[in-house]
């Protein structure tokens, strides 16, 4: 047996983790490294063992279920909850019941095996599916291929003709032209030259009416009234002493104060003896310069020019108001044009004749003879270009709504060709596929009786795995229980799909844990962990980790005299921070001395192990080593040092009496961290050198309470202090009188 002892946080569960970790257990921690580190360092630990006579070693870096060690059987208070509520397989199985697994397994095997090969064998090859267009008529019956097949029909369906290829690439350029959608394009240009011929046609025909002629005159005729006008208003004006000559701006004048004259008539307000102005009275001269405005403005020449103004107006708004944004937008764009349109001369004509003819107008200038030479052959040309233009037009509508219903026949066509010939390029690939459907059906019915054979198997594996395992087991559960005073409860085997698993439960099938205590619960997993131990053949350690908390003292024995028991055989681990545990397994250890000891502690770092002979107390030889080194260490100073130390001394001669007493003089009865009393010690002691020892070991012990610290004193004694000759006396009695007790006879 192996123990190691250590108090909470010393680093124990470190190494558990570690072995858990080897052999796979139940239980297995996730083994963090320093979670105050930057970064996380590698995982390490290097196993020293012996397997059969073998030294091995081997060097750990996180790894799980290595072999040997996953041969150990661990038990901690984690597992607990394992061992008591849930199902559990066994982690030993019988190599007869073994076989049943393999047979299920390899009927598993065959059954996926021919899953597999069905799926394979049935599934379209999307490579063969790919090949042919979804909306193709044969599509779908190469999508279902299957066992039932009609082959014949579907060869019946392909395109043997050498020339196949050739029609195929007839219809597809066909249809990429029927694609390219031109006549929507020629629609659009069409259109536009419609819109541009409308405009120029109608405008070359206002321009082919307009009489030059009638605009010659009509000009003439305005200029001699015109130039009558300014005579006659010279004339009327002569004798008038106007400021200046009656120019345009009088005019003005006079026409303004005649429209307010009407302004004031219209308002009652009018005297005609008083100046429209001014308002002062009209002498002779001025009532004559008014008669004569009066003369002015009923001139009869005024009316002859506004007349002919109106008649001019008349000849020339037709032209003047003529649109031709659009027309002179496109025959800008050909101008350096190559493909210009058949009637650009016309248009181009047309279009300068109303530059012409505006500019004429807005100058009053005198028009060339041949400014309409050819305006009404240019308007018969546009207008017959638009005939053309509007006739071209509609049937290019009549041909785009045609279009659509020839693509989707040509199109129907190119893909029933297509598919056509590749029914014939992938007939060795179809006959392939129809065969293995076929052998899929077969296999079908092949693999239909597996599934009832795997029942009988999983059947038979139960029934064995009741004779071979589970009566062995309930067999050892009861020894454990008993050797553990676990309690007494029921066990139920479950079996699913041949593998053998336990279940145990109380009476009204409730789960242990809801009914037993802590301490119950932990013996009775312990006890189903060491059946199920004993069960596989135990080849290899069994470690126990802090097996016995929340025990009390006599679960406490039960356990360690189990454990102890168990060592008698196996190689035994035991992790603990309960001293009375370790020191009842170092006891009933004592006689075989096959035991040893380790204490794990902190004050090195976490972790740090020493071999020792039992939790730690005081000996008699460490005091007897203390009590000498402090005598020497006295001798060599003097004053308060030396007096301190003989002070220390007397400190070890007091705790040197307490433990002979213990040890020897009562020979260990009672004993510090012993949970019993030795009664088969009682005759050990020597009962007539007793008190001779007793005497002096219970004086020297007073006067040694009288010089230590942890004993206050009366005030009279307070100041008297030891010296290092009676230290050395008492030390020398007590040293005779533990010889003297131990040479006695008994």
């Amino acid at each position: 047996m192996t123990i190691l002892f250590g108090e909470n946080g010393t680093g124990k569960t470190g190494y558990s983790r570690i072995f858990k970790a080897l052999a796979a257990s139940r239980t297995v921690d996730v083994i963090l490294g320093d979670i105050e580190a930057p970064e996380p360092s590698p995982q390490s630990a290097v196993i020293g063992y012996t397997l059969g006579t073998d030294a091995k070693s081997y060097t750990w870096t996180g790894g799980q279920g290595v072999a040997p060690f996953t041969r150990m059987s661990i038990f901690d208070s984690p597992s607990v909850s394992f061992h008591v509520d849930d199902d559990l397989e066994y982690v030993y199985v019988p190599a007869a019941l073994a076989l049943f697994n393999h047979v299920g397994t390899g009927i598993k095997s065959v059954q996926g095996t021919i899953d597999r090969t069905v799926k394979e064998l049935r599934s379209v090859s999307s490579v063969l599916v790919g090949r042919f267009p979804r909306t193709a008529s044969v599509y779908p019956l190469i999508e279902t291929l299957g066992a039932s097949t009609d082959l014949e029909y579907l060869k019946s369906l392909v395109d043997t003709g050498t020339d196949v290829e050739t029609r195929i690439g007839d219809l597809r350029r066909t249809v990429a032209a029927l694609e390219a959608d031109t006549i929507s394009a020629q629609i659009k240009i069409q259109q536009r030259a419609e819109r541009v011929l409308v405009q120029a046609s109608a405008s070359a025909t206002t321009i082919a009416d307009f009489d030059l002629d009638a605009y010659t005159r009509e000009r003439d005729i305005l200029r001699g009234l015109q130039d009558d006008y300014l005579t006659f208003r010279k004339a009327l004006f002569e004798a008038a002493d106007l400021p200046a000559e009656p120019d345009d701006s009088w005019s003005a004048f006079v026409n303004a104060g005649e429209t307010y004259q009407e302004h004031l008539v219209a308002l009652g307000a009018h005297d005609t003896n008083r100046c429209l102005y001014c308002r002062q009275p009209l002498n002779e001269e001025a009532r004559q310069l008014i008669n004569k405005y009066s003369e002015y403005l009923d001139d009869k020449i005024t009316t002859d020019i506004t007349a002919s103004r109106t008649r001019l107006d008349a000849l020339t708004h037709p032209v003047i108001a003529l649109n031709v944004a659009d027309a002179t937008t496109f025959a800008a764009e050909y101008v350096d044009a190559d493909d210009k349109p058949a009637f650009h001369v016309e248009l181009d004509r047309m279009l300068t004749t109303i530059v012409t003819l505006t500019e004429l107008f807005r100058t009053t200038g005198e028009p060339t003879s041949d400014l309409d030479e050819h305006a009404v052959d240019d308007a018969a040309s546009l207008s017959s270009a638009l005939a053309t233009t509007t006739r071209q037009l509609a049937e290019l509508r009549t041909q785009a709504s045609t279009r659509s219903e020839t693509l989707v026949v040509k199109k129907r066509e190119l893909i029933e060709l297509e598919a056509a010939a590749e029914l014939g390029k992938s007939w060795a690939a179809i006959e392939t596929h129809v065969r293995d459907a076929k052998q899929a059906d077969r296999l079908t019915l092949l693999a239909k009786p597996m599934s009832g054979l795997l029942r009988t198997v999983t059947g038979l594996a139960k029934t064995a795995s009741d004779q071979l395992i589970n009566e062995s087991f309930d067999a050892l559960f009861t020894e454990e229980c008993t050797a553990l005073r676990a309690p007494t409860l029921k066990i139920e085997f479950v079996g699913r799909q041949g593998r053998a698993q336990r279940r145990k439960v109380l009476t009204g099938k409730h789960k242990p844990s809801a009914v037993l205590s802590e301490g119950e619960q932990k013996v009775l997993a312990m006890a189903d962990f060491l059946a199920e131990a004993r069960l596989a053949g135990i080849t290899a350690p069994v470690i126990f980790d802090d097996p016995v908390s929340s025990l009390d003292h006599r679960r406490i024995n039960e356990v360690a005299k189990r454990i102890v028991l168990l060592a008698d055989t196996t190689q035994v681990i035991v992790f603990t921070h309960d001293i009375f545990f370790a020191s009842t397994l170092l006891a009933l250890m004592e006689t075989s001395k096959r035991c040893s000891y380790f204490q794990i502690t902190d004050e090195e770092g976490k972790g740090k192990i020493t071999r020792a002979s039992g939790p730690r107390w005081d000996s008699l030889g460490n005091i007897k080593k203390n009590v000498n080194e402090t005598i020497q260490a006295a001798k060599t100073q003097d004053g308060d040092a030396r007096a301190a130390l003989v002070r220390t001394g007397y400190d070890w001669i007091r705790a040197w009496c307490e433990v002979f007493t213990e040890t020897e003089l009562l020979q260990g009865v009672t004993q510090r961290y012993q949970p019993n009393v030795r009664m088969t010690n009682l005759l050990k002691i020597k009962a007539d050198a007793l008190r001779e020892a007793i005497e002096i070991i219970n004086r020297v012990f007073e006067e040694a309470c009288r010089y230590i610290d942890g004993h206050s004193q009366p005030l009279a004694t307070l100041g008297v202090s030891p010296t290092l000759a009676g230290l050395e006396a008492h030390w020398a009695e007590l040293t005779s009188a533990r010889s003297a007790y131990l040479t006695a006879d008994s």
